[in-house]
């Protein structure tokens, strides 16, 4: 128990309070600001913690609340740091084979670029893009420090009491206004238009329904605990009463009774309170139309049940969650829950879900150690998609947060996830078996159920990505824990919990007053760069405030000042310079052009530089290098080779995006015009030519790059180990690396000149198969097209995938018109 607050003890308490309100109320804190907010917050506070303990406190022992989970959650906040150290490369090999093999082909392809800023002998780190790992990485430490927080300043029953209460006062504030929405002509979530709203679906101040149903899960079981909890010994004041008749059974009897329900005394208020709030929090979660989040709650829910059903006292508690949730369900039956209902009825959204999980496995098998990196999973997920047009491409979110976490941290970090996730379960199970105390059996059944309602949604949404939720949970963990080692009343109260105790000596102190101020100071200087380079641009989705705008030259440079390492800013100056040529050109004002394209391809290498696994900058990359045709000596046996290599590594990236698909072989259709139609092929074994009737296929070698120098032609060699052209074979000098040998088969298509226009025609063929494959409704202008430049029927109806009858029919149709 607190007996004397500190001054910095209160300050922590009250912006303990604060956040769990914020985080809700500002769209569930999914933008920029409002999280930036959460993370200064919860640092500040943490800092004062330890300050105030290390300084102002004259205690000689540092002490605070340990849990079974503290030494988890420290190994997956380190699990990810060592994603984003700097190690060897041969480190990476070893920890993450395919990420290595992924880093090297791209270094390679950015070495064929002087000053690419990518070398691969440089010491790399294991997650593709560090600034997503960086931003994810202390949003989770600000969810680890609620807890902490929380856990050891709730150190009485009226702190425990007060922290509950305004949970649910903030769900009964969000109930309302969801409720609210449902029935209004013009919803709103605050001033912005509500996606949820209007007769569809109940959704509060959060900016999508099923997160505000996850909210709702983890409040619902929490109140209803709280109201077990009162249930508690109060003063009877019956015998107070007088002037009413005391006789048993008479009027006078039942006239105390009542009175004393509701007097100062009387816990009974409280109780129908909270069960009226809870029914009214119920009846929101119902009308948000979450799957999801109905059955996640309606499982706790059960649990729950099931557990007090457990302990002979208390079964009737068990009987009442259910009578409970009848309750409810039957009052949204009168107030109408028919929209809810056919969302049951429908699977397609359900069975997107499925696929998603399932697209992702081949993820998990080929990062299984390590995983592609904390925040990572929408720039790899490109490459595993089976439909682009499905709802993580959207997002960048999967449906299922468990899957996700394994995805970006291993199988090893997600087994720590999990594993804390139960431990603290089993934990809170055994304690609260042994506890009879109303209070700690009520709040501790409801913060259990809380997490299992949050752990079962996850398996179908991202809610754990919407930061109000995480914060939310971290808190009623805490709290749940707390409330179920507390024992005792008044100057008895205390809590049974172990502590973990540091002695301070002069040095000690010294020393973590170092270590927490560098922490700190580290801390808010990447949020707070961050913070501000997004108020001169927004690379982030902010659909409340409106800041996707097309931002001016000297934003975008601004925010590239505050935060050098967001690839997006890059990437924003490089389109910036490209419509900026492209006016040029349409205005026929060209003298610039070539300046604006290569100020593009400088912007572009950087934004490839920090994340080499986003396909889009591979192809803007091609784009700009094939629009050099104003260095002419170089133009065919330089830069459009390395265009096609870019493209390659783009599509590679994104195999699935039939708009890179479509545009690349767009690209091949001119490009395989230009192309000569017949020559000698040879195949590399070894370090010699072979022809291409001998035996071997050289596929020890396929990749190299290869210098066959014949009247100052440059040839390269394709992954498949050919290459092609006219050569003379008297006085031709061959240069061949052999240093350089890589993987074939990565799944990356073939790199490298193609020097033959049937080597061309094939290639867009095949691109216009997987494009059209994957959105058919672009046929005709893909045909005329190909018409253009090869009016020959053969090569148009090449490019109509192979299994698509109905298309090829009306590929047909469209030839003959054409005679």
């Amino acid at each position: 128990m607190i007996k004397n607050q500190s001054i910095c003890d209160r300050v922590i308490f009250v912006g303990v309070i604060f956040l769990l309100i914020f985080a809700p109320f500002a769209f569930g804190s999914v933008h920029v600001w409002a999280y930036s907010l959460i993370e200064f917050g919860v640092f500040f506070f943490l800092a004062i913690w330890f300050v105030d303990k290390l300084i102002f406190s004259r205690t000689d022992t540092l002490e605070w609340v340990k849990t079974p989970v503290n030494l988890f959650l420290i190994l997956i906040l380190l699990i990810i740091g060592l994603q984003m150290a700097p190690l060897p490369s041969s480190w990476i090999a070893f920890l993450s084979p395919r990420t290595f093999v992924d880093k090297m082909q791209i270094f390679e392809v950015a070495a064929n670029v002087k000053d690419s800023g990518l070398d691969g002998s440089r010491w790399t780190c294991l997650a593709y893009y560090l600034h997503s790992a960086i931003v994810e990485w202390l949003k989770l430490a600000a969810y680890m420090g609620m807890f902490f927080l929380v856990l050891n300043t709730a150190g009485s029953e009226k702190r425990i009491n007060i922290l509950i209460g305004v949970l649910v006062f903030v769900g009964i504030f969000e109930a309302v206004y969801a409720i609210f929405q449902v029935f209004s002509i013009t919803p709103g979530e605050w001033w912005w238009k509500s996606l949820n709203g209007g007769g569809r679906f109940a959704g509060g101040t959060f900016i999508r329904s099923n997160h505000f149903a996850a909210y709702m899960g983890m409040l619902v079981p929490l109140t209803f605990g709280f109201m077990i909890a009162m249930k508690k010994r109060g003063l009877d004041v019956r015998g107070r009463i007088s002037g009413f008749g005391g006789q048993s059974g008479g009027h006078g009897s039942i006239v105390q009774r009542a009175v004393s329900w509701f007097s100062p005394e009387s816990v009974q208020p409280k109780i129908i309170f909270l069960f009226f709030a809870g029914t009214i929090m119920a009846l929101s979660l119902l009308l948000s139309g979450s799957r999801g989040g109905i059955l996640s709650f309606a499982g706790s829910m059960f649990l729950m049940s099931v557990l007090f059903f457990t302990k002979k006292r208390f079964c009737k508690y068990g009987v009442a969650a259910m009578v409970f949730c009848l309750i409810f369900f039957i009052w949204g039956l009168n107030v109408g829950i028919d929209k809810t209902f056919d969302q049951f009825k429908q699977t397609k959204g359900m069975d997107s879900h499925l696929m998603t999980t399932r697209s992702i496995m081949p993820m998990l098998r080929d990062y299984p150690v390590m995983g592609v990196g904390w925040g990572n999973f929408r720039y790899l997920y490109p490459r595993y998609i089976q439909n682009y047009d499905d709802r993580v491409s959207g997002c960048g979110r999967a449906h299922n947060d468990w899957i996700k976490a394994g995805a970006e941290i291993g199988i090893a970090g997600g087994f720590l996830i999990f594993i804390a996730f139960a431990v603290y379960l089993i934990k809170m199970v055994r304690i609260w078996k042994k506890r009879k105390n109303y209070y700690a059996l009520g709040i501790g059944c409801g913060a259990m159920a809380g997490l299992l309602s949050a752990g079962f949604n996850s398996y179908f949404e991202f809610n754990m990505h919407i930061p109000a939720n995480p914060l939310t949970l971290a808190a009623l963990l805490g709290i749940g824990y707390a409330a179920l080692h507390r024992q005792g009343r008044g100057y008895s109260e205390s809590f049974f919990y172990k502590v973990r105790k540091i002695s301070l000596t002069r040095t000690v102190r010294i020393v973590m007053f170092c270590m927490v101020f560098f922490a700190f100071a580290a801390s808010v200087f990447t949020t707070g760069r961050h913070l501000f380079a997004e108020t001169k641009y927004a690379a982030e989705w902010n659909s409340a405030m409106n800041l996707n705008r097309k931002p001016y030259l000297a934003e975008i440079q601004e925010a590239i000042d505050h935060n050098p390492g967001n690839a997006e800013y890059h990437f924003k100056l490089a389109e910036y310079y490209m419509s900026t040529e492209i006016k040029d050109r349409v205005s026929g004002v060209g003298e610039r052009r070539s300046e604006y394209n290569e100020l593009a391809i400088a912007s572009l290498k950087e934004a490839v530089r920090l994340n080499p696994a986003n396909g889009i900058y591979w192809y803007n990359s091609g784009k700009c290098y094939s629009f050099k045709s104003y260095d002419p000596y170089r133009y065919v046996n330089k830069w459009l080779p390395l265009a096609e290599e870019c493209f390659d590594v783009g599509i590679y990236c994104a195999p699935n995006d039939s708009d890179m698909l479509f545009d690349v072989a767009w690209y091949w259709v001119w490009r395989a015009s230009m192309l000569k139609e017949e020559g000698l092929r040879f195949k590399v074994q070894g370090s010699r030519l072979k022809d291409a009737g001998e035996e071997g296929n050289g596929t020890d070698v396929a990749g190299r790059r290869s210098e066959l120098e014949d009247g100052g032609m440059t040839f390269l060699v394709g992954r498949d180990g050919w290459i092609s052209g006219r050569l003379s074979l008297e006085g031709m000098k061959i240069n061949v690396d052999e240093s350089l040998k890589l993987e074939v088969g990565s799944g990356r298509e073939g790199k490298g000149a193609i020097l033959f226009r049937e080597d061309g025609i094939r290639k867009f063929q095949r691109l216009f198969q997987r494009s059209l494959d994957l959105d058919p409704k672009r046929w005709k202008k893909a045909v005329d097209r190909v018409w253009k430049y090869y009016p020959d029927d053969a090569v148009v109806i090449g490019i109509v995938p192979e299994n698509n009858e109905e298309l090829k029919s009306l590929v047909m149709r469209f030839l003959a018109k054409k005679g």
